[in-house]
């Protein structure tokens, strides 16, 4: 039996999203997680996710971090094309932080895929929704209980992914953010944004 919210989003194989990653946070307003993010007082700009691929397959890109942001009456929704950031954990405890809930879908072009959950500057789970080598195929992977109620699909890991997305922040995820232009600001190089870089990769 197919799963419908991972139906909903099959469009994330289908568009040809290579590497990407997509944040959800609540309870932050909009600069909070810009700053979590390593934004600052970067100035804004409109751009296209497809804009943003362009740019970064120039040789001349260099360190070049830029993330697009859409504000809902309810979060924030921040989306990297090739970016990482919303990966890291110390950028999701420092989103989360003060009461804020954090969810972020990350995959590349390797094939990997993470899903990462934290609340109150806390990360809670780290793990690979579609991970076949640590389980039987065809069998189930375990999930969190809060996950509970979405069947992870391994032809359609991105699908996936976003699908725990909604399920847990209850946010859906629109087709159209990645070809109509976004508000996007440029992020610090995660390279040079910690103190520990060690144990900000550490959940």
């Amino acid at each position: 039996m197919l799963d419908t919210l991972v139906e909903r989003y099959r469009w994330a194989e289908q568009d040809g999203l290579v590497a990407l990653t997509i944040t959800v946070v609540s309870g932050r307003s909009e600069d909070d997680v810009v700053r979590a993010f390593g934004g600052g007082g970067a100035p804004r700009r409109i751009m296209t996710f497809r804009q943003i691929g362009d740019i970064l397959a120039l040789p001349e890109a260099g360190s070049f971090h830029p993330m697009l942001i859409v504000s809902t009456d309810s979060c924030v929704v921040t989306i990297e094309n090739t970016g990482y950031h919303g990966s890291i954990p110390e950028i999701a405890r420092r989103a989360s932080a003060d009461g804020g809930r954090f969810f972020s879908a990350y995959w590349d072009m390797h094939g990997d895929h993470q899903v990462m959950y934290a609340e109150d500057g806390q990360v809670q789970v780290v793990f690979d929704p579609v991970d076949t080598r640590r389980v039987p195929a065809g069998a189930a992977v375990p999930l969190p209980r809060w996950a509970e109620g979405v069947r992870p699909d391994t032809e359609a890991p991105g699908a996936s992914c976003l699908a725990l997305m909604e399920r847990v922040m209850r946010v859906r995820i629109d087709r159209d953010w990645m070809h109509k232009p976004l508000s996007a600001v440029i992020l610090s190089d995660p390279a040079t944004m910690f103190d520990d870089p060690e144990a900000a990769w550490r959940p």
